[in-house]
């Protein structure tokens, strides 16, 4: 197994350990349908939290995912071509995704500044509060998903970029070889 950097170990490491978030998720789930069918005593936060706590681990996997080369993949046509057409493909591909991640790193910003509600006036930065459920119980999810979402974003980018890097160096190998 080849040695892994620090951005695959992060990315690793991030996969690993978010993905509790989803027991935690149907543990309190749980939790909401006792209470609700057995006591009559419904919860305010535990849809909330649930949600928050599964989009989390859905956005943060993306990392994982993509350190482990196992997102889905349609491989008629790669399976179909020859070594050299293949690593053409690879190519053609960490580009796109780089593309790709860099325009929803860029996407998620727009919407997670505004939700977090930081403004600048004249040179100065002020902040302004966090956008919010509009639920019973009110609390700033919007605001935390669309900055999980920026983060998952840009943690996926810097992933990317690791792999355009591996990809255009093994295809510089591969051609002087």
């Amino acid at each position: 197994m080849p040695r892994l950097n620090l951005i695959d170990r992060m990315s690793l490491l991030i996969g690993e350990k978010l993905s509790y978030v989803f027991l935690i998720s149907v543990i309190i789930t749980c939790y909401e349908v006792v209470m609700r069918y057995v006591f009559n005593a419904p919860t305010t936060w535990v849809h909330d939290g649930a949600t928050a706590l599964s989009a989390t681990g859905f956005l943060m996997a993306g990392c994982y995912c993509l350190q482990a080369r196992r997102h889905i993949a349609i491989t008629v046509i790669y399976d179909a071509v020859p070594r050299g057409v293949r690593n053409v493909l690879e190519l053609i591909n960490a580009l796109l995704v780089v593309v790709f991640l860099g325009l929803l790193t860029w996407a998620a910003m727009k919407v997670a500044m505004p939700a977090v509600a930081w403004q600048v006036w004249d040179c100065r930065v002020q902040f302004c509060g966090f956008e919010t459920s509009a639920h019973a119980w009110d609390v700033p999810i919007p605001a935390y998903l669309k900055s999980v979402l920026f983060l998952a974003a840009v943690a996926m980018l810097v992933q990317s970029l690791v792999q355009l890097w591996q990809t255009v160096d093994g295809f510089y190998r591969k051609a002087t070889s």
